[in-house]
C-alpha cells in the first residue's frame, strides 16, 4: 500500500490518510487524535497510527498487510531514523495535506517495497503529527476588532456560515436572497436570488466547499455553485417552510432538509429525486443533522422529541423522549456517541446513543427557556443558552459538571458557539450585542457592540481568527 496524501484537521486534532493499495483501490482512513498535546511523543503516536492501519487492513483481507506485519520490527523507532521528505501541497482552513515524495511510492515495486512503504507512511504520519503539535502551541486569538460592516441585505439576516478557508462567508436573509461575501474586503461576490421567500438556512459542503445549499420558507431547497453563483438544482417536496438543510458529510451527494410540514427529507442532488421522507414526528421538524459517517440522521421537533434514523435501512432507530415542551435544538457531539437537546421547558438533556430510553444527564439550572445548545470541537464540553439572559458551560466527559456561568447580557441569549481551540465561548443576544467569554472563569473578555437590533446568528471561522455576527438590523459585521 502507498500513501498519496495526509489531510490534517486541527480542531480537534486528527488526520485522514489517503491510501492506495496494489490493486488500485483507494481508501480514506480517518484517525482521531483527541488526546494529542504538545507533550505527546510523535514517534509513539505514529507507530500507534500505523498499527491501527495494519489491524484494519488485516480485517479487510489485504494480502499485503500480512507482509507488513512480518516487518513490524523494521519500523523506525526514533525520529532521526526516518528520512523521507513530505511536501505540503495545500491547506483549507482547518485541514491541510502532506504528500510523500514520489520516489518512495516507486519503492513499493521492489523486493523490499512493503517495508519501504511502511517506513514512508510512518515518517509522513510522524511529520504530520509534529505539525499538529506546532499548531496546538500557537497562541489563540482572544481580542477582535471590527473589520467590516456589511450593509448588503435590505431585510433582517437569518443564518450564516464560513467556507473552509475563512475567505468567504454566506448570509441568508428575509429579503429572499443568500449572498456570498469576501471576508477580505466585504465585497459581495454573488447574490443567490431565485427563492420566493425568506432564505433561512445556508450551508457549505465541507471540506470541498464547492457547493452551497439554501433552505427557504418557499418550501424548496436549492443547490448552488459558489464560483459562478448559478443554481444547480431545486429540491421540491416539502409543503411548508424549510428551516434546516445540510449536506451528507462523506460524499455531498445527498441533502437532508427539515420543515415546518412535520417531515425531514433526503434528496439526491444531481437527480433532485426525493430518496426518503421521514414522517414520524407529530409536529414541526426544526433541524436535521447527519452523523459524521453519514449513516445516521438526527432530527429535532416541536413535538418535544428528537429522533434517530438509520439512513441505510430507512428506519427509525430511537425517539428521545424527556422534554415537556418544544425543542429548540438537537446536536451531536464530535464522536457522535452523545446527543444534546435543548427545550423551551428550561432544560437540556444529554443522551447516550447506545441507551436512548432516558437521558444520561438532565440540566435544570436555567430559570427560563433554553434557546440553543452547542458542543465544543472535541465534544467534551457543552454550552447552553437561555432566555434567562445567561449561558452556561458544562463538562460532559464523565460526570456532568458545571464549569462556568456567563452573566452579562440584559436580554435573552439566543445562540452559543465555541471558538475552534475551545478556550472562548461566543454568545448572541437580543440586547444587540455578541460577547466573548473565557470558558474556565466565565468572565466576559469582550463585548462585540454596534448592532442596532437583535444579534440573531454568530460564527467563528475554522481557524478562529475571524468572527461574523448577523443581526435583525439588516447588517452583518466581520471582526478580526
Amino acid at each position: 500500500m502507498s500513501l498519496n496524501k495526509i489531510f490534517l484537521r486541527y480542531y480537534p486534532p486528527g488526520i485522514a490518510l489517503n491510501l492506495q493499495y496494489s490493486d488500485g483501490e483507494e481508501y480514506l482512513q480517518h484517525i482521531d487524535l483527541l488526546d494529542l498535546n504538545i507533550n505527546s511523543n510523535p514517534n509513539d503516536v505514529a507507530r500507534s497510527v500505523l498499527q491501527r492501519l495494519m489491524d484494519r487492513d488485516n480485517q479487510q483481507g489485504h494480502s499485503l498487510q500480512t507482509n507488513e506485519q512480518q516487518h513490524r520490527h523494521h519500523l523506525p523507532p526514533h525520529e532521526d531514523q526516518t528520512c523521507e521528505t513530505v511536501t505540503k501541497q495545500k491547506t483549507h482552513a482547518n485541514e491541510g495535506d502532506t504528500t510523500p515524495d514520489n520516489r518512495h511510492r516507486n519503492s513499493s515495486h521492489n523486493a523490499n517495497g512493503t517495508n519501504a512503504e511502511s517506513t514512508v507512511i510512518y515518517g509522513a504520519v510522524r511529520k504530520a503529527i509534529a505539525k499538529l503539535q506546532r499548531k496546538l502551541q500557537e497562541p489563540t486569538k482572544k481580542k477582535f476588532y471590527l473589520h467590516t460592516r456589511l450593509d448588503t441585505h435590505i431585510l433582517p439576516l437569518t443564518n450564516i456560515s464560513f467556507d473552509r478557508n475563512g475567505e468567504r462567508c454566506i448570509t441568508g436573509s428575509y429579503d429572499r436572497t443568500c449572498r456570498i461575501i469576501s471576508t477580505h474586503d466585504g465585497s459581495v461576490e454573488h447574490v443567490l436570488a431565485e427563492h420566493d421567500n425568506v432564505v433561512f438556512s445556508v450551508a457549505y459542503n465541507f471540506p470541498k466547499c464547492d457547493r452551497i445549499v439554501t433552505g427557504s420558507f418557499d418550501s424548496t431547497a436549492k443547490v448552488w455553485c459558489p464560483a459562478s453563483g448559478l443554481c444547480r438544482s431545486t429540491l421540491i417536496g416539502h409543503t411548508a417552510e424549510i428551516v434546516s438543510a445540510e449536506f451528507q458529510p462523506i460524499n455531498s451527494e445527498t441533502i437532508c432538509t427539515a420543515s415546518m410540514d412535520g417531515t425531514a427529507r433526503l434528496f439526491h442532488i444531481e437527480s433532485t429525486q426525493e430518496l426518503q421522507t421521514l414522517a414520524h414526528h407529530g409536529a414541526e421538524v426544526i433541524n436535521c443533522r447527519f452523523s459524521r459517517d453519514g449513516n445516521m440522521l438526527l432530527t429535532g421537533s416541536f413535538d418535544r422529541t428528537a429522533s434517530l434514523w438509520d439512513i441505510r435501512s430507512k428506519r427509525l432507530i430511537a425517539q428521545l423522549r424527556g422534554h415537556s415542551a418544544e425543542l429548540s435544538n438537537a446536536v451531536w457531539n464530535f464522536s457522535c456517541d452523545l446527543i444534546a437537546t435543548g427545550s423551551l421547558d428550561s432544560t437540556a438533556c444529554i443522551w447516550d446513543v447506545r441507551k436512548t430510553g432516558e437521558p444520561l444527564f438532565s440540566i435544570k439550572e436555567h430559570t427560563d427557556e433554553i434557546l440553543d445548545v452547542a458542543f465544543d470541537c472535541s465534544g467534551r464540553r457543552l454550552a447552553t443558552a437561555s432566555n434567562d439572559c445567561t449561558a452556561r458551560v458544562w463538562n460532559v466527559a464523565g460526570d456532568l459538571e458545571l464549569l462556568s456561568v456567563m452573566v452579562g447580557h440584559s436580554e435573552e441569549v439566543s445562540k452559543v458557539c465555541f471558538s475552534p481551540p475551545g478556550n472562548l465561548l461566543m454568545t448572541a443576544s437580543a440586547d444587540h450585542t455578541a460577547r466573548l467569554w473565557l470558558i474556565e472563569s466565565g468572565l466576559c473578555s469582550q463585548v462585540l457592540a454596534g448592532h442596532e437590533a437583535e444579534v440573531f446568528s454568530c460564527a467563528f471561522s475554522y481557524n478562529g481568527d475571524i468572527i461574523l455576527t448577523a443581526s435583525k438590523d439588516n447588517t452583518c459585521r466581520l471582526w478580526r
